[in-house]
């Protein structure tokens, strides 16, 4: 093995890859870098079993070849190197690695336990990263980090005839994001992916109005886009019924900025953080109060709201509230709630993100 590359795009592509390094394996080789270099093309691959990332970037190819360096060494050592070309070429059992001046030998690692790259052959939607992006940060944050109960540790891809959405739920509270644009390939479709993947493939998109698509094979979904691939397992099981919950009739509602809403939640915050204790919600001839009372001190504020309904009252998570408001880009939002009955929390001119959530007991 022996190529030339610019240092830019071999950070680039390693930047992408290393998300999917094995930190602690008993397998060293899912702690390497594979590199495979043919016909001017330079494959970069790393897998740790839960996802795999495939990315192609341009080289000079002197003789082709393959071999696995440690990951963590390599990333490191490349993003250090103060020339923009380098040289990479295997001398003795190792991989040399030249840059003007230096020159660093790097132990190689054995291909024989490496496991081929997993097979997604069904294509099952095609989306743009802008769109990708959001439906991951819309839904992810409503997951549950209960290991004992991993179908509620994922969001759910459900594919309906030409819809599709991406659903969260902790059993506490859930996150439902209908997509806006996109084109989907199979009439009815569901996977579970696991959050974590999901937040590491946010990373990796270029976020460029770039075609990103979704592949299906052997309990594994792909991500394919510009010269990278993004693998992961799916999570088994079968989500629970979560439209039984989407009730969005609730006779008391009121609408409200949303950064308004927000500053005064994270100032009520404040007094109930220590404590964990609730944020109370109260409307009363168009007057909302938010509030809180804690070890600390108190919290009150009152705003002038259009409401719809009987007066209310009721008591929810305000780290809950933020969690949803945050992620959202409405410029005011609609708050549904009827006593002990689930709360919905929606922008106020759009269905495509329903955030249901249950109060607490006061």
């Amino acid at each position: 093995m022996h190529f030339n590359v610019k240092g830019a795009d071999l950070i680039a592509g390693v930047n992408i890859v290393e998300r999917a390094i094995a930190t602690n394996d008993s397998i060293p080789a899912l702690q390497g870098i594979h590199l495979l270099v043919e016909q001017n093309v330079l494959t970069l691959t790393a897998n740790n079993l839960q996802i795999a990332i495939k990315t192609k970037i341009p080289c000079t190819t002197l003789q082709p070849g393959e071999q696995i360096v440690d990951g963590r060494l390599f990333s490191e050592l490349i993003r250090k190197l103060p020339y923009d070309n380098v040289i990479v070429q295997t001398q003795d059992n190792q991989v040399t690695v030249s840059s003007g001046t230096m020159d660093f030998s790097l132990n190689t690692i054995s291909t024989d336990d490496y496991p081929e790259y997993p097979s997604c052959e069904e294509k099952v939607l095609a989306l743009t990263d802008y769109e990708l992006e959001r439906l991951i940060k819309n839904s992810s944050f409503a997951t549950s980090n209960d290991d004992h109960q991993p179908i509620f540790s994922g969001v759910l891809v459900e594919i309906e005839q030409d819809k599709y959405q991406f659903v969260a739920t902790d059993s506490n509270r859930l996150s439902y994001v209908q997509a806006q644009t996109g084109q989907t390939f199979a009439e009815k479709k569901q996977f579970i992916v696991p959050k974590p993947s999901l937040v590491e493939l946010g990373r990796c998109l270029p976020i460029t109005e770039t075609l990103v698509e979704v592949l299906f094979g052997d309990n594994q979904l792909a991500f394919r886009f510009n010269d990278t691939i993004f693998t992961t397992r799916l999570i088994d099981g079968k989500f629970p019924n979560y439209r039984s919950v989407l009730f969005t009739e609730q006779k008391t509602a009121f609408v409200i900025k949303r950064q308004q809403f927000i500053q005064a939640l994270e100032r009520a915050h404040l007094f109930s953080r220590a404590e964990k204790v609730p944020v109370l919600i109260q409307l009363t001839d168009g007057v909302l109060e938010i509030g809180t009372t804690s070890g600390l001190g108190r919290s009150q504020e009152q705003y002038s709201v259009e409401q719809e309904g009987n007066d209310e009252r009721a008591a929810y998570s305000p780290k809950f509230m933020l969690d949803m408001l945050k992620t959202m880009d409405a410029d005011q939002v609609e708050f549904r709630f009827e006593g002990t009955r689930q709360a919905l929390i929606k922008p106020a001119d759009s269905d495509d993100h329903l955030y249901v959530l249950m109060p607490i007991r006061i």
